[in-house]
């Protein structure tokens, strides 16, 4: 069965363009849809794909809409600034791929198939981190930042999840996870798991 991408942009040329890059690919079912309209196409197309093309502001009103919806879509963002797109929220409203405002078909036509296969694609903007507020704790410094794969377990590790949790849910062993947890501690100068997470909300790395 070809995949439904449901297109979903705020504005009716850009959703058009959108469409029209889409339809070139015949693997693929385009359907055009707004907000209002999202629940009954995700009723009607189980496992649909949605493309959102927004500015930053609505993208993330559509996207705590997504949250509520009884079978979240995944979700590919377009978006101009990739490094603000690929936040802890957006992750928990089904967001599974970033990319440029301007991708490629090529670019959108891979996120699409492999978001499909259930995996995530970023652009390689979406990974950079911004620079640690000048307040850091003791014991830590701007040369100990956190890598991308240490922040996403410290969003994790906020959510409560366990070494073996985290391991599942990002398909590597408990011993990986153990030494990001020690490394992330390590850097934030933190003595528990508890005070890594406080301290990660203080200097602005993760949003609980």
């Amino acid at each position: 069965m070809r995949p439904v991408v449901v297109v979903v942009a705020d504005g009716e040329l850009r959703a058009a363009r959108l469409e029209a890059t889409l339809r070139g690919d015949p693997d693929l079912r385009v359907l055009i849809g707004g907000v209002a309209e999202l629940a009954s196409l995700m009723d009607d197309s189980d496992g649909a794909i949605v493309v959102l093309a927004m500015s930053s502001p609505r993208m993330a009103r559509t996207l705590q809409t997504f949250r509520s919806l009884s079978r979240p879509p995944a979700v590919i963002v377009l978006a101009p600034a990739p490094q603000e797109a690929w936040t802890a929220e957006a992750r928990r409203a089904g967001v599974r791929a970033v990319l440029p405002h301007d991708a490629t078909p090529q670019e959108l036509s891979a996120a699409i198939a492999a978001t499909a296969a259930g995996l995530v694609v970023l652009h390689p903007d979406a990974l950079r981190v911004p620079p640690l507020p000048v307040s850091l704790s003791p014991g830590a410094s701007a040369s100990t930042a956190l890598t991308p794969r240490e922040v996403e377990i410290l969003e994790m590790m906020a959510e409560g999840l366990s070494n073996r949790r985290i391991a599942t849910r990002l398909a590597i062993s408990r011993y990986t996870v153990k030494f990001h947890v020690a490394s992330i501690l390590a850097k934030l100068g933190a003595a528990s798991r508890t005070e890594a997470v406080t301290l990660g909300v203080r200097q602005g790395l993760i949003v609980l």
